[in-house]
């Protein structure tokens, strides 16, 4: 009796160590999941920023945002707004900072629900884009002020 006991009770706690690395593997492909998603959307709002980021709106882009607003004269015709926010397959998202560089900038978007990325764009020499690069993810933030 006590050797049966004991069987069942290994078996028992066998059993109950494959449910729980059963779980934490449905759990850790889920988290993978909403990742990915996170960052194809975050990839989409850079891609509407880009798209928004032609015609009189690229007048804008030798800019660090925060020069966006005093910058009307030197751009009259372009709308700072435009580049500031939009909404990509039903998800708001916004500019949090723009950081031109040589030949480069640094795009900082957030999603409404607070995920953050950076995402590394590629310029010609009279900043027109040519590539986007991978979002680097950055995790949630609350809402922040541009």
């Amino acid at each position: 009796m006590p050797l049966a006991l004991g069987a069942s009770s290994l078996l028992l706690l066998g059993s109950a160590s494959i449910h729980t690395l059963s779980l934490q593997g449905r759990l850790r492909v889920a988290a993978h999941q909403q990742r990915a998603a996170g960052a194809d959307q975050l990839r989409s709002a850079a891609q509407a920023f880009v798209a928004a980021a032609q015609g009189p709106q690229a007048c804008l882009l030798p800019l660090p945002s925060v020069a966006w607003e005093a910058a009307r004269s030197a751009c009259p015709e372009a709308d700072p707004h435009l580049l500031q926010s939009g909404v990509v397959d039903g998800e708001p998202w916004r500019l949090i900072r723009w950081q031109p560089a040589a030949s480069r900038g640094t795009l900082l978007l957030a999603l409404d629900d607070g995920r953050q990325a950076r995402v590394l764009v590629r310029l010609t020499d009279d900043f027109a884009v040519t590539a986007l690069g991978e979002p680097q993810l950055l995790g949630r933030s609350v809402q922040e002020d541009v």
